[in-house]
């Protein structure tokens, strides 16, 4: 399952970076891609805490993956009503997810 998730976000920032260099995604790419690592990394969080073979390292990662998840997941949550609402995104919503979604690419790529 972690493999998983790590094969799965790096393939999103892959995807990422190569629709960034080739043209800019729309909002709705931008947020589906967001909401991919979002669910990978919850899902990554939720497997090494349910896990009685986690090591108290890998928990302590989750934790702290965890605390990223929360600040999160309510910038998802009105990115997503924003572009629901037919209105653009301000840079400064973008700009807030994007420093999240980095601080929890920096977790998997540490390993």
């Amino acid at each position: 399952m972690l493999k998983r998730n790590i094969a799965l976000l790096a393939v999103l920032l892959l995807l990422f970076v190569g629709c960034a260099g080739m043209q800019t995604m729309t909002t709705k790419q931008q947020a589906a891609v967001w909401l991919e690592i979002y669910n990978a990394q919850y899902d990554d969080v939720y497997s090494v805490m349910t896990n009685p073979n986690s090591t108290p390292a890998q928990k302590s990662m989750a934790l702290k993956k965890k605390e990223i998840l929360i600040q999160l997941w309510p910038l998802l949550r009105m990115y997503v009503a924003t572009i629901d609402g037919g209105v653009m995104p301000t840079s400064a919503q973008v700009v807030s997810i994007t420093e999240l979604i980095n601080e929890l690419t920096a977790f998997a790529i540490a390993r």
